[in-house]
């Protein structure tokens, strides 16, 4: 059978005559005046360009973007087309009309002649072409060195015959409407733009990926640095990693050499392949999921390519690969089994040097060129090393890497208020928002935290410039303007980018400067000026803040039974519609006041954390001369900081709303293990809803947790996500993974967090002067106060949440009944403003923005997650983790313990998973999770900080934590044995890998795990 991604050939003559009308070999786009970049798109002449020079690029035809044009001008209203859009981006009447557009390319026909030049190349290539054709994008505009279309513009893979290929045409066109696409041209200045269309015969991928020639700049440094390549790769199609969908192994090449400086190999469950049916998930057997993705060969393939594409000075490039494998029995297969013999036994004499001859050629003839043959020449001059001869000869057969597009690092658009230098972060807010957002959650938690934070600035005394952007949506993700942030907090003495930063996580000390910096020369007169009014009013804000709280608390409650008592069914739309907007406006309020209690719990941390600094500033003479124990690194553990000493005393502070959960979650699991019936129903599946188990305390335990905590949900933030009120698999899973060891107390848990922090205080009592120590007891008191309040507050924005889910709910049944077409879950795919016009208005219209939104959100989900934190440009790379068995991260709850990794992925999935005394190694511990804190022996993430709601609860329970950790999922896999040094904030690798541990087997637990922590903790 002939090669199905043989390299194009320059003449085309073997495309039938009705194709050529059409569609242009791939190797002449940019070559003549009629396929130049302007009527091919700039990504068609780049491949083009590729292969003329020799490149390995799949066979391919590019369609005209003047046919896009043509079609715009033919099917479209007037001012519905690219160049008017682009105008209009980001106002309504923009949105409306682009999504009635997008609707109208995706419904209206192709030309006949064009359909009828699809079906004759199908006809031509089908044989060559088992996985179909790749149908890609190709904007006028992209691929330069300051735009590029990448992630924005749609790519179909896998499509057979012209039915599909004429959807897909259709499906690339239509996504040059999404708002996203339509403001990033806006950005980048281009008035108007036509889509030409690659379409490529697809490689039969073993492997896939993106190769990084360097650093996009800001991400380089410790992790990835300037002499480095970075390579992102995992099995079958590479569509997983480029669009962010499972994990990638990662590799750094050196420069200089191609030598692998460092890799770290994900956990590869699942891949991508094109099956009977399209695109489909295949699992991938246990011991190839946990092996790289690619070989030697392919790695040094791709080493020389980059260093080819990187000649005379050009780069750095984003460049999407596959890997394919010669098939067993072709010439390449001879020629890796004539390399085999010629380093084989008798290998060194003449018919050994004839047998290497044979061996290149037939190499060659596989279209593996120069770099098989070398291969196999190197066989032959390494026969005295036998197996390795045959080794190096196999892989000139055995990889071959194609490339399917190459873009500058540096195209691609700043996020909305920031420029090249802007600091962005979600190391923080992911911890409340992972993942991309659907547009009402957006829309929702922009309005309330703008707002919210312009406020907690004003009652500090802070100017907010006009204009100023303090958060910004990221391919769907919630992203704070960390630069503007600091440049505002700088105003106020003592709020430096450290200061902050070292609570909230998510930037490096390079960043840390930079921030620094970006902050030099900001005024203070006007903060000084402001400081009679506001610090008073602040002072007794907070003085009253307890009771204001309370009173909101009254307020709310009103509400929410008002709702519940209310049927929505029987009011009409408009009514509907004020009871949208008053739930808006509580949750508006919530935000504010719990914005407020986070401003009074930050200012009471800073100012014990300052306290204990001058104490020990003041005592540093005398202790060093005396041998007395530091202060800022108690007896009984290393090193620890004064931030870290105040988080301790702040510990144990009961009562805390967000510790309610997994509390009350354990006492449902002590009764359950109490009744021999309920336990074996529930751990057999059979458990859902209370009425699931058998009549006694544990099933009212389980229907009051439900009451209780009803409208908490893993990734809770998200108004799609369905509550456990709706959907309790999440508890019956977390229950069942408390079930598996032996039963936990909650009550010492929070017992030991408060022992802790008594011992501290006694420590300081025996070195502290009395008066400085009843200060040092002020401040501890006032910081556990604004915690408790925070907490709550952080609980009344999850119900009012739920509130705005059930009004959102009733809603989407109207849409649903207007426009029968629409899926059920609509109404998360529009804006909060656009709900609002359209209920009041009477005109509930919306099925054409539900899919235009619908659209750009599945593009959003598929993205990679971009760094946690960044410089201008969000990057689309997965970032390498840390070399080394110790990865560093700051501490957020003390204690040190061992036990094997528990690696848990994104969402709720696998929770009964969970072993007692396994160490819970997440990208963020949702606080949803919080229960599977009391069976875990201790926590680790990618993000958040110490003061992150998660971290607190983690203190409140006990149990050790360290978190933003950077790559942490990537360089642990489940079944890795850790030490967690929750007070230096280590997360070190104790051997290799082991089978998930058992209950009573880990050194170092949770409460109930049969475990005893290395360092015992009191209580």
């Amino acid at each position: 059978m002939a090669d199905p991604t043989r390299t194009a050939r320059a003449d085309g003559a073997t495309d039938p005559p009705t194709v050529r009308e059409w569609l242009k070999p791939l190797e002449s786009a940019g070559l003549r005046r009629h396929t130049s970049a302007k009527r091919v798109g700039g990504k068609a002449a780049s491949l083009g360009r590729l292969l003329r020079e020799g490149f390995p690029v799949p066979r391919g035809w590019v369609l005209d973007a003047r046919c896009f044009t043509e079609l715009v001008e033919q099917q479209l209203p007037p001012g519905h087309d690219l160049a008017t859009l682009i105008r209009l981006s980001g106002t309504k009447a923009g949105v409306d009309r682009a999504a009635r557009a997008r609707d109208r390319i995706l419904n209206e026909p192709l030309p006949e002649a064009l359909s009828a030049a699809l079906l004759a190349l199908w006809q031509a290539v089908e044989p060559e072409a088992p996985w179909g054709l790749a149908v890609r994008s190709s904007a006028t505009c992209e691929d330069n060195e300051e735009t590029s279309m990448a992630g924005l513009a749609t790519t179909v893979l896998g499509a057979r015959g012209e039915a599909a290929l004429d959807a897909a045409i259709r499906q690339v066109w239509a996504s040059a409407f999404l708002p996203r696409a339509l403001a990033y041209l806006a950005h980048a200045g281009v008035r108007d733009v036509a889509m030409g269309v690659v379409l490529q015969v697809m490689v039969r991928a073993e492997a896939a990926g993106v190769l990084f020639t360097a650093p996009p700049p800001g991400l380089g440094g410790e992790h990835w640095h300037a002499g480095e390549r970075l390579v992102n790769a995992t099995l079958g199609l590479g569509a997983p990693v480029v669009d962010g969908a499972a994990a990638a192994d990662t590799i750094r090449i050196a420069r200089d050499g191609g030598r692998v400086v460092a890799s770290a190999v994900a956990q590869k469950r699942r891949a991508l392949v094109v099956g009977a049916a399209g695109l489909e998930e295949v699992p991938v057997p246990e011991p190839r999921a946990e092996q790289p993705a690619l070989g030697e060969a392919a790695l040094r393939q791709l080493a020389e390519l980059a260093e080819r594409l990187e000649q005379g000075g050009k780069g750095p490039f984003d460049v999407e690969f596959a890997v394919e494998a010669v098939e067993p029995g072709g010439e390449g297969s001879r020629g890796a089994a004539l390399a085999v013999e010629a380093v084989g036994p008798g290998g060194e004499g003449p018919r050994g040097a004839a047998l290497a001859v044979e061996a290149v050629e037939a190499v060659e003839q596989a279209g593996e060129g120069s770099r098989g043959a070398a291969l196999a020449v190197e066989a032959v001059e390494q026969s005295g090393e036998g197996s390795r001869g045959a080794a190096l000869a196999v892989e000139a057969e055995a990889q071959r890497v194609w490339l399917l597009q190459v873009r500058p690092v540096s195209g691609g658009g700043f996020p909305e208020g920031g420029g090249p230098d802007t600091i962005w972060s979600r190391a923080n807010v992911g911890e409340a928002l992972p993942g991309a957002a659907t547009p009402l959650t957006w829309s929702v938690a922009r309005a309330f935290s703008d707002r919210g934070f312009r406020e907690a600035f004003a009652a500090l005394g802070c100017r907010v410039p006009r204009g100023a952007r303090l958060v910004a949506n990221v391919h769907g993700r919630f992203y704070l303007n960390l630069t503007a942030f600091m440049r505002i907090a700088a105003q106020v003495p003592g709020l430096s980018p450290r200061a902050l930063l070292s609570m909230s996580g998510g930037a490096s000390e390079p960043l840390i400067a930079r921030l620094a910096e970006q902050s030099v020369g900001v005024s203070r007169r006007g903060f000084f000026a402001r400081l009679p009014l506001t610090g008073p009013r602040l002072l007794l804000r907070h003085a009253r803040l307890e009771r204001e709280v309370a009173a909101y608390e009254g307020e709310a409650l009103w509400a929410q039974r008002a709702l519940s008592e209310l049927d929505m069914t029987l009011l009409p739309d408009d009514a509907i519609g004020t009871t949208l907007r008053s739930v808006f406006l509580l949750l508006e309020r919530t935000g504010t006041r719990m914005l407020h209690c986070a401003s009074a719990s930050l200012a009471s941390h800073l100012a014990l954390c300052k306290a204990l600094e001058r104490i020990a500033g003041r005592r540093a003479s005398a202790r060093s001369a005396s041998g007395e124990a530091h202060l800022d690194a108690p007896a009984g553990r290393a090193e620890t900081n004064v931030e870290h000493l105040a988080q301790v005393l702040a510990g144990g502070v009961r009562e805390l709303d967000s510790a309610g959960p997994g509390i009350e979650l354990a006492r449902v699991a002590e009764l359950v293990m109490q009744d021999r019936a309920a336990r074996e129903r529930l751990l057999a599946g059979q458990v859902m809803w209370p009425r699931d188990l058998p009549e006694g305390p544990a099933r009212d335990a389980y229907a009051r947790f439900l009451e209780a905590y009803g409208d908490r949900a893993v990734r809770e933030a998200e108004l799609a996500t369905p509550r456990w009120r709706e959907d309790p698999s999440p508890v019956i899973a977390m229950l069942t993974a408390s079930l598996r060891g032996a039963p936990g107390d909650p009550e010492r848990a929070l017992a030991r967090a408060r022992a802790l922090a008594d011992r501290e205080m006694a420590m300081l009592e025996t070195r502290v002067p009395r008066l400085e120590l009843a200060l040092l007891r002020t401040l501890v008191g006032r910081a556990q106060r604004y915690v408790r309040l925070r907490e709550r507050m952080r609980t009344w924005v999850s119900r009012v949440l739920g509130m705005l889910r059930r009004v959102a709910l009733d809603i989407d049944r109207r849409l649903r009944r207007l426009d029968p077409s629409l899926e059920p879950g609509s109404v998360f795919f529009c804006t909060y403003e656009e709900l609002v016009t359209a209920l009041s208005s009477g005109r509930a219209d919306v099925g054409h923005l539900v899919r235009l939104r619908r659209a750009e959100h599945l593009r959003d989900a598929a993205r990679p997650d971009p760094p946690a934190t960044f410089i201008g440009r969000p990057p689309p790379l997965v970032l390498p983790p840390a070399s080394g068995v110790r990865l560093l991260g700051l501490p957020a709850s003390p204690g040190v313990v061992e036990g094997r990794a528990r690696v848990l992925e994104p969402g709720a999935s696998a929770l009964d998973a969970v072993g007692p005394g396994e160490v819970l190694v997440a990208r963020t511990t949702d606080i949803g999770l919080s229960p599977l804190f009391l069976v875990a022996a201790a926590v680790v993430t990618e993000l958040g900080g110490p003061m992150s709601h998660a971290s607190i609860v983690a203190r409140e329970y006990g149990i050790p934590a360290v978190v933003n950790v950077p790559g942490v999922t990537l360089a642990i896999k489940t079944g890795d044995r850790l030490r967690i040094d929750g007070d230096r904030g280590v997360v070190e690798r104790l051997d290799e890998r082991g089978a998930p541990s058992s209950p009573g087997v880990v050194a170092g637990g949770a409460p109930g795990s049969g475990a005893e922590p290395l360092a015992a903790q009191p209580g």
